[in-house]
């Protein structure tokens, strides 16, 4: 795919923009509602050593993943202190996930996974979960947070800047290259995390992402995130959220598609699965 058809395919279609740009791992510029708004009084004491402990861990192994970034150019082991972070994010928080699909991949293979989007929890059952080397395409004023962002560009994370299209095409074509090698991606189509479970239409420009690296697409439903840490809340409630990977899009079944026909294929096989719990 040409340069020039992938800048159009960026700019093109009302309301259908870049795959990333609100999709990232802590959502920083979404609208954010009172933190401890409606939570139970167990659950607000709870958020008090959990939140600080969490953070404390999230410096720490942020600084870490830095260091060995000097050692590792690769960013394989940055990327074990993320799953370190995620793990013990999920142990602290008493979440399990239920992973189901895990058959349908090949751990030498490099996707774009494409996920519906519910909460940060989303990111770490990810990152605890899945077996492989994999990074996120992220916006890119994230890649500017003290700890977290020194994290994502050392660790191999691909930026992506909506107000420059020719960053963007810069930004794909790394994914690209780095796809070829068999690192996989993370990307929410959504472009934002849901307020309160319901899914919304699929962004065009995560699907030019995938075409432009001709790589296979993995749907991915992520059911009950929202219920363990709702977006704009600093309160985690414990309890189960299940991934489901369903089978891979080889590209030669979606590559006489239309962006906006591929976005809502890949939309209906998310929801086909979906649980608003």
């Amino acid at each position: 795919m040409n340069s020039r058809a992938f800048e159009d395919g960026l700019t093109g279609g009302k309301g259908n923009s870049g795959s990333a740009e609100n999709s990232h791992p802590l959502g920083v510029n979404d609208t954010m509602v009172p933190p401890m708004q409606g939570a139970p009084i167990l659950a607000r004491i709870n958020a008090i050593w959990r939140v600080p402990l969490i953070l404390g861990m999230t410096g720490f192994l942020s600084a870490l993943s830095v260091f060995f970034s000097l050692l590792d150019q690769t960013g394989r082991m940055q990327h074990w202190c993320a799953r370190v972070w995620s793990r013990f994010i999920l142990l602290v928080s008493r979440v399990k996930v239920e992973v189901q699909g895990l058959d349908n991949l090949q751990t030498d293979r490099g996707y774009v996974f494409a996920a519906n989007h519910l909460s940060m929890f989303d990111h770490w059952a990810f990152l605890a979960c899945l077996p492989f080397q994999f990074r996120f395409v992220a916006k890119s004023s994230l890649f500017r947070i003290p700890f977290l962002g020194w994290h994502l560009i050392r660790s191999g994370n691909i930026p992506v800047a909506r107000e420059n299209h020719r960053q963007t095409i810069r930004s794909y074509q790394k994914v690209s290259e780095k796809i070829r090698e068999g690192i996989s991606f993370v990307i929410y189509p959504e472009g934002m995390r849901s307020w309160k479970g319901e899914m919304y239409p699929f962004k065009r420009g995560a699907f030019l992402l995938a075409r432009y690296a001709e790589a296979p697409i993995v749907p991915v439903t992520i059911i009950a995130a929202h219920k363990r840490l709702p977006r704009g809340s600093m309160v985690i409630r414990p309890g189960k959220m299940r991934l489901i990977i369903h089978p891979p899009l080889e590209f030669e079944d979606y590559r006489n598609l239309s962006l906006d026909r591929l976005a809502q294929k890949v939309h209906e096989i998310v929801r086909s699965r979906y649980e608003l719990e």
